[in-house]
């Protein structure tokens, strides 16, 4: 894989990072999010096999909004504010690093992942269900580190039951999402000295017709 390749995978997987970033961060403060956008990143939980990173979600036009704050972010002068969106994605970052060299954990989530994926499909099971399904894996295994992201927010919103499932749900996909970073070449040095290359691949991945 050449630099720029490289550079375009690991785009892809942050702009995951950062859209599961800001879904929750929507989510804590209004109570909703775009469904299509969530069941993107979530569906991503149960696709192991893939050629291209983009097709573990469905595509790039899935990350449109993770991908515009990516490229913001990496400009020589940051053009969005470093608040909860940051916080979350560098937690999530944090406990992908974690995560992907703890195979006791990994072949947990991989184990419960495959129960739930074969349920859904021989069951009518709604979003809101799997999403629960998804929270309780969160629960048992990442909620687990000694790093616990705090999602901040309105209290009547994370005290609902179905919209903290979907916050934790959102937040294992963004964990996934740091290790699908990490295996493509991902890392803290090249973040802070690969700006410009990601910069043009998230420029590159949003003039993709």
């Amino acid at each position: 894989m050449n630099a720029a390749d490289a550079a375009r995978s690991q785009a892809i997987a942050l702009a995951a990072v950062l859209e599961c970033a800001i879904l929750v961060d929507q989510l804590a403060r209004t109570g909703a999010a775009p469904p299509e956008e969530m069941r993107a990143l979530t569906d991503s939980l149960f696709r192991v096999e893939w050629d291209a990173v983009e097709d573990v979600f469905g595509g790039v036009d899935n990350l449109a909004r993770g991908l515009q704050h990516l490229e913001a972010m990496v400009a020589p002068v940051p053009g969005i504010e470093q608040g909860p969106v940051l916080r979350y994605a560098m937690s999530l970052l944090h406990l992908g690093k974690r995560l992907r060299g703890d195979r006791e954990r990994l072949a947990i989530i991989r184990s419960r992942l495959q129960h739930t994926g074969l349920k859904s499909e021989h069951f009518a099971t709604s979003y809101d269900e799997l999403a629960a399904s998804m929270a309780a894996i969160y629960q048992d295994t990442i909620s687990t580190y000694r790093l616990r992201i705090q999602v901040a927010g309105s209290a009547q919103y994370l005290q609902d039951e179905r919209v903290a499932a979907r916050i934790r749900a959102l937040l294992l996909a963004g964990v996934r999402a740091a290790v699908l970073w990490r295996f493509v070449g991902g890392n803290r040095l090249g973040l802070l000295l690969g700006r410009g290359r990601l910069r043009e691949a998230c420029r590159a991945l949003r003039r993709k017709p």
